[in-house]
């Protein structure tokens, strides 16, 4: 028993403090790294949110490019569609001029010689 207290008595005299340093350190780095942690879960909410709100934008700005885009196409539809109604106007008015004068179209005139069918156009 008494080597054990005299064991124990130095234990307590040169090795305790060295001990009991080594814990508060290895306790304070440990709130240390909780900390950090913590401070990067924060940082990581923040840029997630962050991310989010730029996709909604995005989103948002890719919608409005497509039916800006859409609306360009439908209008260029609408444009083309009334030139070639036009045009189209045009040809009949045209051709029923001929029709009136009793003009036949050359190219009328150059295949009815080889059709039967078309001499009587």
């Amino acid at each position: 028993m008494v080597i054990f207290s005299l064991f124990f008595l130095l234990l307590a005299k040169f090795a305790w403090k060295p001990i009991l340093s080594a814990i508060k350190q290895r306790e304070e780095m440990i709130k240390g790294s909780l900390a950090s942690a913590e401070n990067a879960r924060k940082e990581m909410q923040r840029l997630q949110s962050d991310n989010e709100l730029i996709l909604k934008k995005a989103r948002e700005e890719r919608e409005n490019i497509l039916k800006e885009a859409r609306d360009i196409r439908d209008k260029l539809i609408a444009e083309a569609k009334g030139r070639a109604t036009e045009e189209a106007d045009k040809l009949i008015e045209k051709a029923k001029n001929r029709h009136r004068k009793g003009k036949k179209p050359k190219h009328f005139r150059r295949y009815a010689s080889r059709w039967p069918r078309c001499q009587s156009i």
